[in-house]
């Protein structure tokens, strides 16, 4: 492995570790609402999708949710399956519409955001068998809207501070 593939494997896996860490956080952040999350993991793999290549976005935001999951203890339960789905779901939306350059950062956020809420929506409804966890949809979209436009923001943040880091320490990230 050269120098620069090890640099750029480092890097997501210290990312990785930052995601582990604010997912696991982040659940002692009290929310009113049931089961609803900040979701400011979703800032890392954001970041990494922007500033690396697509499919290592996907794979940290894959280790993430199942790294997650075994320290929770809630390995292929409904929790785990509703952050799988929402998460695989949300990733589709940003990667598609990161694509188109005249939408900013906080507009794909906005999209993943909401599109994690559907997936874990849709997928409650179908492994509990209980249409009545639509009644959340209403509440947890406007949610999902406040925290993706926050993520954005903070993506924002941290994409220019490494763009200012990267002259100085190598382009390993932005292997686009």
């Amino acid at each position: 492995m050269n120098n620069k593939k090890l640099r750029n494997c480092i890097i997501l896996s210290l990312l990785l570790a930052i995601e582990i860490v604010i997912s696991y956080v982040e659940t002692f952040i009290p929310i009113p609402i049931p089961g609803v999350k900040l979701g400011l993991a979703n800032v890392i793999t954001l970041f990494i999708l922007y500033e690396n290549k697509w499919y290592n976005a996907f794979i940290i935001l894959i280790a993430r949710i199942l790294l997650v999951a075994i320290i929770r203890g809630t390995l292929l339960n409904v929790v785990f399956f509703m952050s799988l789905f929402g998460g695989i779901l949300s990733f589709i939306i940003m990667l598609i519409f990161s694509r188109f350059k005249f939408l900013s950062t906080i507009t794909v956020s906005v999209f993943g955001s909401v599109g994690h809420v559907l997936g874990q929506i849709f997928t409650a409804i179908l492994l509990t068998k209980t249409m009545g966890i639509i009644y959340y949809l209403p509440i947890i979209l406007l949610l999902s809207i406040i925290t993706g436009i926050i993520s954005g923001i903070i993506c924002i943040f941290m994409r220019k501070r490494a763009s200012d880091l990267l002259p100085k320490y190598g382009s390993e990230l932005n292997n686009n």
